[in-house]
C-alpha cells in the first residue's frame, strides 16, 4: 500500500470522506497570529483562571531549561522520541508553533531531532523503545505538518508515511481477542488498551495529514477498543481484565477522537470516571490526569464540570515550586519529570483548544 499525503499550509482537523477503503479528511485552514493557533472554543470552553496560567506558563518555563543541545529532551534511562515529543506537544498545547513565537526554536530542534530517530523500516524507537515512542512520536508530527515551510513539510511527511506502515504491520491480525490491537513492539503477539490507543491517534493524525489509511485498519481497533469495554463500565487494559481511570479515559478518548461519538461504553466510561475520581498517588496517575481530562473534553457537559475541574485543582497544588511535576510510581518514574511536566500540561492546557487532533 502506497500512503499519499496532500499538501496544505495548516492543520486540518473536521471533515472526512470515505475514499476507496481509506480514511481521508479534507483540509480546513487554521489562522496564525502572533504565533498563535487560533481556534474557536469548542466542548471545554470554560476561561483558563489566572492561576492555572501561571502554573502552564512556570512548566513551560522549565520545560525549556531541560532541552539538550542536540534537541531532545532526556528522562530516567533512555532518551526517548516518545518524551521528547510529549515535550513539543505541550508547547504546541498552549498555542506555540515551529515557525513564530519565543519557543519556537526549541520546537524545531525538537522535531529534527525526534526525525533522527526513525529506522529506516519507520520506527522510532532507540535503545529500549516500544510502541509508546512510535505511537507518540507519530501524532507529534501529524501536528506539526501543517505548520512547517514545504520543505521540512516534505521531510516530515516522508517520516509520517513509514511510521504509519509500520503501525499497520503491527496491527493484530488474529482472530482472537487482541484482534485489531497493538503491544510494546510490533512482533508482540498480543495487546493493551494504552499502546492500541497511541497508535489509533497517530493513525487519525496521518489521515488529517492526508494519509491514505485504509478503513479496515480503523475499524477493527476500534473492535478491539469496545472489547476492553467493560460490563459495569470503564475500560480494562485487556480483554477481562478490570477497569481503570487511566485506562478508561484512554478508551473514551480514542473512540471519540476516531468518530465514534457518544456510544454507550463511553458514556458508561465517563460515568465511571465521575463515580471514581483521580486519585493523587494512584499507578499511572500522569497518564490518567492526560486522558481524564481529554475524555472529559470530548464528552462534554456534566463529565467536563463533574472530572476536569478537581484534577485541574490537583495539578496546581502538586506543581513544585520550580515548575515541574513529579512522578511517583516506578514506572512513570522512567519518564522522569518531563514526562510528567509534558502529561500534567497537555491537561492544564485542554481548554485553550490548540491541538487540531483533540478538537471535537
Amino acid at each position: 500500500m502506497v500512503l499519499k499525503f496532500i499538501s496544505s499550509p495548516s492543520p486540518r482537523p473536521v471533515k472526512k470522506i470515505i475514499r476507496h477503503g481509506a480514511v481521508r479528511r479534507l483540509a480546513v485552514a487554521t489562522p496564525l497570529i502572533s504565533g498563535l493557533l487560533l481556534t474557536p472554543p469548542c466542548g471545554a470552553n470554560s476561561p483558563v483562571p489566572a492561576n492555572v496560567r501561571s502554573a502552564i506558563a512556570r512548566g513551560l518555563h522549565w520545560l525549556a531549561r531541560r532541552q539538550m543541545p542536540n534537541g531532545g529532551f532526556p528522562c530516567q534511562a533512555h532518551d526517548r522520541p516518545a518524551v521528547t515529543s510529549l515535550a513539543v506537544l505541550a508547547f504546541l498545547a498552549r498555542g506555540y508553533t515551529p515557525v513564530h513565537g519565543p519557543h519556537h526554536r526549541l520546537i524545531d530542534r525538537a522535531i529534527d531531532w525526534v526525525l533522527t530517530q526513525q529506522r529506516p523500516d519507520g520506527y522510532f524507537a532507540g535503545p529500549g523503545g516500544t510502541m509508546y515512542d512510535q505511537g507518540i512520536s507519530t501524532v507529534m508530527l501529524s501536528e506539526v505538518y501543517g505548520m512547517l515551510g514545504r520543505v521540512r513539510r516534505q521531510r516530515v511527511g516522508h517520516a509520517l508515511a513509514k511510521a504509519v506502515q509500520l503501525i499497520l504491520a503491527a496491527q493484530k491480525e488474529t482472530q482472537g481477542i487482541f484482534a485489531g490491537g497493538w503491544r510494546y513492539q510490533p512482533w508482540s503477539t498480543d495487546a493493551d488498551i494504552s499502546c492500541s490507543g497511541w497508535q489509533l491517534m497517530a493513525l487519525r493524525g496521518a489521515a488529517d495529514c492526508g494519509a491514505d489509511v485504509p478503513l479496515p485498519a480503523i475499524k477493527d481497533g476500534i473492535a478491539f477498543l469496545l472489547r476492553v469495554a467493560c460490563p459495569n463500565g470503564g475500560f480494562a487494559y485487556q480483554p477481562g481484565g478490570p477497569p481503570g481511570r487511566a485506562r478508561t479515559g484512554t478508551g473514551i478518548t480514542t473512540l471519540e477522537l476516531m468518530g465514534k461519538r457518544n456510544l454507550p461504553q463511553a458514556i458508561n466510561g465517563g460515568d465511571y470516571l465521575m463515580a471514581h475520581p483521580l486519585q493523587r498517588n494512584e499507578i499511572f496517575y500522569y497518564t490518567a490526569v492526560y486522558y481524564c481530562s481529554q475524555a472529559a473534553n470530548q464528552l462534554g457537559g456534566k463529565y467536563w464540570r463533574q472530572i476536569y475541574p478537581p484534577i485541574r485543582r490537583q495539578l496546581v497544588r502538586l506543581q513544585h515550586g520550580r515548575g515541574y511535576w513529579q512522578p511517583h510510581d516506578a514506572i512513570e518514574m522512567q519518564g522522569g519529570r518531563v514526562y510528567a511536566t509534558s502529561m500534567a500540561l497537555l491537561a492544564l492546557c485542554v481548554p485553550f483548544h490548540y491541538l487540531p487532533l483533540y478538537q471535537r
